[in-house]
């Protein structure tokens, strides 16, 4: 059954200083590849980084396991940040992945072997262990009861992280982590998320942590342009082009929309509808009465008429008192268009 553990500060050596061994818990079987193991690699490297290490201080220890259990280096091999440090980028040439995933037997190993005095741990120690995985192990039970152990025994704490979309299904996670899990397990969808989990889980390992060094995932410096009146001019000149380039756009938008407008107040009309024009005029002519009468036409359709081609029609509109006398008035009303 998982516990509560009720974390006492069992000694403190000089101010502030924080009394703890940790063991750090690295799955490498065969599920997880090269790229993913570099990001698990920097994750500790950035976590330890802002512990306070020391002989009377915080001791660290790190444990890879896939089907086998191997302890990289003791808690008491490197006791400054430097040296601590260094031995963790050199796991990226050492390690390598495959096999499969033995969780049970990692958590044996660390209860039964990490945290003895052979291998520089200390007695009046606080202990907390941080397992990483990718997938549940191969024995359930015996993972959740090895993870109950070493908290019963050991009076450790024992934060998991739970590594890939399906992570959050795989319950053993919980099994494995103390109470509550709002406090001791993560998940994250990929290894390269594991960074942003840095500045929530840095002060529950160390609360002397400093606050500004853990306030965002610490994987490299911003890059700061310096500004120069080189660069000052560049950026005016940049700033100059962008305007004449949206100014021209403008221009060009503006006189298209207006050349749009003037096509259509000036298109002729369609050949058939000047053709029904002219016919309605003719038709007006042709059944108009005979004799000296004035005769009044519509005209006004006639006076924008465009150049037809072959069917070009020229008509002179008169009265039929004005028609020479050679013309027979008779046929025009059976004027057709050629």
């Amino acid at each position: 059954m998982k516990t509560n553990i009720s974390i006492l500060f069992l000694l403190f050596v000089g101010v502030g200083a924080i009394f703890k061994d940790i063991v750090l818990v690295i799955d490498t079987s065969d599920s997880v590849d090269g790229s993913d193991l570099i990001e698990a690699i920097d994750f500790i490297y950035n976590v330890t980084k802002w512990l306070t290490i020391g002989s009377q201080d915080i001791q660290v220890a790190v444990v890879t396991y896939a089907s086998d259990v191997t302890e990289q280096f003791d808690l008491d091999d490197y006791v400054t940040n430097v040296t601590l440090l260094d031995a963790i980028e050199r796991l990226k040439s050492k390690l390598r992945t495959g096999g499969g995933t033995y969780t049970f037997d990692a958590l044996t190993y660390v209860k039964t072997t990490s945290f003895i005095s052979m291998r520089g741990a200390r007695n009046n120690s606080m202990k907390a262990v941080l397992v990483m995985t990718d997938g549940q192990s191969t024995n359930y039970p015996l993972t959740v009861s090895t993870a109950d152990a070493l908290r019963s025994d050991l009076n450790a704490e024992v934060f998991a992280i739970g590594i890939g979309k399906d992570s959050k299904r795989n319950m053993e996670i919980q099994g494995i982590a103390n109470d509550p899990d709002s406090y001791y397990v993560y998940y994250v969808d990929s290894f390269d998320y594991l960074c942003s989990l840095v500045p929530s889980l840095v002060p529950k390992l160390d609360p002397d942590a400093l606050p500004q060094g853990v306030s965002a995932c610490p994987t490299e410096l911003p890059v700061l342009q310096i500004t120069t009146p080189a660069n000052v001019a560049e950026s005016n000149t940049n700033i100059i082009i962008a305007t004449v380039v949206l100014v021209a756009a403008g221009l060009l938008a503006a006189t298209i929309t207006t050349a749009v407008i003037i096509d259509r107040s000036t298109r002729p009309p369609s050949f058939m509808s000047l053709e029904n024009q002219i016919s309605s005029i003719v038709g007006q002519y042709g059944n108009a009465p005979l004799g000296e009468s004035p005769v009044n036409f519509d005209t006004s359709q006639l006076t924008s008429v465009p150049e037809l081609g072959p069917r070009e029609i020229n008509l002179d509109i008169m009265s039929p008192s004005e028609l020479p006398s050679r013309l027979d008035p008779i046929p025009i009303r059976n004027l057709e268009l050629l």
